[in-house]
């Protein structure tokens, strides 16, 4: 035992470098740090903008030590998460883990290492440590937070991957902000470099996020998690409200027949088209748009001609809007069409919704937008356009957090709680508010074996968006919608010129439901009765190379067990879609699989 004492206390002392301890290292550390000074030297590098953000390399003293925790991380338990803000794997707490040489390093970090960066940070912490551990394979990606929840003081990454170039992807990437506090480009990014800490102060503008992972062959592993101390002032400011850019329909008469494949037309293709989105909230027509019409607009909708704008904040969306002075002259005509009085008639027949302005006092609205999209682009559910201050909770409030995303990165890749003490289970949401969202992470996670990572992501997505009936608001009617390829050949083929059409031969397979009604779904909900609501009249373009799991979903934030409507990628198919206020729309994050642009053409009208 003599002789085992000296060698146990000798390790504990050698887990991180000697020199992180030296008094020169301490000194230039806190001395940049504190004056807000940049650094780089040797295995120090501090950057003071956007946020103060430190890496220290070589930080532990012995690779078979990182050797030894990697493969303690092997028997881990760990699960797979996947919503609309990240997807990665991750573990619990590691505080409860039967591992020696995790323990060690839990135990350094908690008293050591916290010690250091209390005295040298000058930032006041406890004792209270969260740590866990996250991988990152290709395609999974942490998108734009600030990590700024509760009493999380000092937010660290140790990244365990070996060769890590930037060509693999997985940088942490930083964002500066705009007057307005809110993330707008990403101004630094750091390669997760082997056997580095990276640690930054969790502060009001501290947005960043973990870049998709672009190598099919490597997979980006770290522990991470926070040092807690005393709840922070906090000085963000308010949170401008995202208003958008209504206009009233244009009181113009349109040929319809100039635009519309001519079954759309038909009074009896009308009227199934109006049941059917009296019992489904939605419907999705082949073929909409008169072919040789289509072909036309989707040259034009490629144009170089058009001038793109990058849409923000980085913490609720990131695509580009087309100026609508720029488009080519077919497709300039094809927006005014969607603005047109006759599209509103038309609209109307098909929902039974007072989009036709009527009388003087009537004031039916519209927003309209032509979409980019590319890899990287996405929306989260948190769009304020949506969300009103009021379906905030307290806590939020008093965080400042107003609803933007908070979650962690590398550092938020962890769902643990304080002090690795267990809290409720958090199931995957990806319904979810992004303020529950933050919760959920930080929270003690049901974990499945490896042998369960390879569960299909649609298990996820198996109910349905509770949306209000056109006629039938006593009814909450729970769907998922199974839209298949439609060969839009045979609606050219068709003799259109009857009124006796089949509609599914236009609509998208409306007959085929994976799920069937229970009981409970079939009951009614009254408080839907009251909610105003909107149409969304969606219309893609070059969507050919878009992978089908990049759809536009439909989702309550506010129901944990609400479920998608998924409107898939699908050139020349018109997707109507009733929702209420409560219902958010939201655009699932293009990986680097998909290779060229594709375009929404997205129109919300308003009843009057």
């Amino acid at each position: 035992m003599a002789q085992v004492e000296p060698k146990q206390k000798k390790l504990k002392h050698s887990i991180i470098s000697d020199f992180v301890y030296s008094a020169d290292f301490q000194q230039l550390f806190s001395e940049h740090w504190c004056n807000l000074s940049d650094i780089k030297k040797n295995n120090l590098e501090i950057i003071s903008k956007p946020f103060r953000i430190c890496k220290i390399s070589n930080f532990l003293s012995s690779e078979e030590f990182m050797d030894e925790i990697k493969n303690e991380l092997l028997d881990v338990k760990s699960r797979r998460n996947s919503i609309d803000l990240y997807q990665f794997e991750q573990t619990n707490d590691l505080v409860n883990v039967d591992a020696e040489n995790l323990k060690l390093l839990y135990k350094t970090f908690q008293t050591d290492l916290a010690l250091w960066m209390e005295k040298n940070t000058k930032i006041q912490l406890n004792k209270t440590l969260s740590m866990s551990s996250s991988c990152y394979y290709d395609t999974d990606y942490l998108l734009c937070h600030d990590d700024n929840m509760d009493d999380r003081r000092i937010a660290f990454i140790l990244y365990l991957s070996k060769n890590w170039t930037r060509e693999d992807g997985g940088t942490l990437d930083l964002f500066d902000t705009d007057k307005n506090g809110l993330p707008r480009n990403i101004v630094k990014s750091l390669i997760p470099e082997y056997n580095s800490l990276v640690f930054f102060e969790v502060a009001d503008n501290s947005y960043h996020q973990v870049a998709e992972i672009v190598s099919p062959d490597k997979s980006r592993w770290s522990i991470n998690g926070w040092f807690h101390g005393p709840l922070r002032e906090s000085h963000r400011p308010p949170r401008p409200e995202m208003v958008p850019n209504y206009i009233e329909p244009i009181n113009i008469e349109v040929d319809l027949h100039d635009w519309v494949t001519k079954c759309y037309l038909t009074s009896n293709i009308i009227k199934e088209v109006n049941q059917n989105v009296e019992q489904e909230s939605f419907a999705f027509l082949a073929g909409f748009v008169k072919m040789d019409i289509y072909e036309k607009l989707v040259t034009e909708v490629a144009s170089d001609t058009i001038v793109w704008q990058k849409c923000g904040p980085a913490d609720i969306r990131n695509y580009e809007i087309a100026d609508e002075n720029s488009l080519p002259e077919l497709l300039k005509s094809f927006y005014n069409f969607f603005k047109s009085i006759s599209m509103c008639r038309l609209l109307k027949s098909y929902t039974e919704l007072n989009l036709v302005p009527e009388k003087e006092a009537s004031s039916p609205k519209m927003v309209i937008e032509l979409q980019r999209w590319s890899k990287g682009c996405y929306t989260l559910i948190s769009d304020k356009s949506t969300v009103n201050e009021s379906d905030f909770t307290e806590n939020e409030k008093k965080t400042g957090n107003n609803g933007c995303v908070t979650q962690a990165d590398d550092v938020s890749e962890t769902p643990v709680s304080s002090g690795g003490k267990p809290s409720k289970n958090c199931e995957e949401k990806p319904m979810q508010s992004n303020a529950d969202k933050t919760a959920d992470l930080d929270s003690n996670s049901p974990v499945s074996n490896k042998e369960d990572e390879d569960v299909e992501d649609d298990d996820m997505l198996k109910k349905i968006l509770k949306a209000k009936c056109f006629q039938s608001a006593e009814k909450d009617l729970l769907r998922k919608p199974s839209l298949t390829n439609i060969d839009n050949s045979s609606l050219l083929e068709r003799d259109t010129d009857s009124d006796e059409s089949d509609i599914g031969d236009y609509l998208s397979d409306l007959n085929d439901r994976s799920l069937e009604r229970s009981d409970q779904e079939n009951e009614a909900d009254d408080s839907n009765a009251s909610e105003s609501g909107s149409l969304d009249v969606i219309l893609q373009f070059h969507t050919h190379r878009v992978p089908e799991e990049h759809t536009i979903d439909y989702v309550d934030p506010k129901e944990q067990d609400a479920a998608l409507i998924h409107i898939p990628p699908k050139d020349n198919h018109l997707c109507i879609v009733y929702k209420v206020s409560s219902t958010c729309r939201f655009h699932k994050y293009v990986n680097h699989y998909c290779t060229d642009y594709f375009y929404n053409l997205i129109c919300t009208y308003y009843e009057q």
